[in-house]
């Protein structure tokens, strides 16, 4: 009897577990560097030796099944070796991104003046991915290479398909699954920690404004 007890608690033990587990529903940080001196456009680069070489953030991702909202973290304001103050913007006032893998649409929600604004935005032609032949393990995902042009130039992306959503960090997006990782000349980015966690539906849909 006493071992039928324990088997009994085990199994309840692992079914807890496994609920615990639930891979639809999460929060995935990324870590991203801007190549400032690779970004400047020829009649800035007299600039070269007032800014820093890079400039670092954050990028959150949370996804509930094919829906996901990503929010940005600027570095703000850096300090040269000479002493200069340079304030880093990456990209313009936006306030969190919208990814709908069901529609494959995406809105960015931006502030301006104390005006909240919300634009729906383009994703990459689907046909125009090339998928490479390498592959690169992140956080336990092995991802496959996924090569596309953007508007700032080409991209690496690196994809898995065994999470839920699609897109990621840096306003991607690939059919072929989330984005993990993104190499470029101008900028990079990398997952660094994924929580599977409960996240609110209305965490991720668009807000009504």
């Amino acid at each position: 009897m006493q071992r039928n007890i324990i088997l009994i608690t085990a199994f309840l033990l692992f079914g807890l577990a496994a609920a615990a587990q639930d891979k639809t529903q999460g929060v995935i940080h990324y870590d991203l560097t801007m190549f400032l001196h690779a970004s400047l456009k020829p009649d800035q680069l007299q600039y070269k030796d007032m800014i820093p070489e890079t400039a670092n953030s954050q990028e959150v991702l949370y996804f509930n099944g094919n829906k996901a909202k990503i929010t940005r973290h600027q570095p703000g304001e850096l300090q040269t070796e000479e002493g200069a103050r340079v304030h880093i913007q990456m990209g313009d006032n936006e306030l969190a991104f919208y990814e709908d893998g069901a529609t494959g649409k995406a809105w960015a929600l931006t502030e301006a003046d104390g005006k909240k604004k919300l634009t729906e935005k383009d994703h990459p032609d689907p046909a125009k991915p090339r998928p490479g032949n390498n592959t690169r393990t992140i956080l336990g995902f092995v991802c496959k290479e996924v090569n596309v042009n953007g508007k700032n130039g080409p991209l690496t992306l690196w994809v898995t398909p065994e999470l839920p959503f699609r897109g990621g960090p840096l306003h991607t997006w690939t059919p072929e699954g989330a984005v993990l990782g993104v190499d470029s000349k101008k900028f990079k980015a990398v997952a660094t920690t994924i929580n599977y966690e409960p996240v609110k539906e209305e965490v991720v849909t668009i807000p009504t404004l």
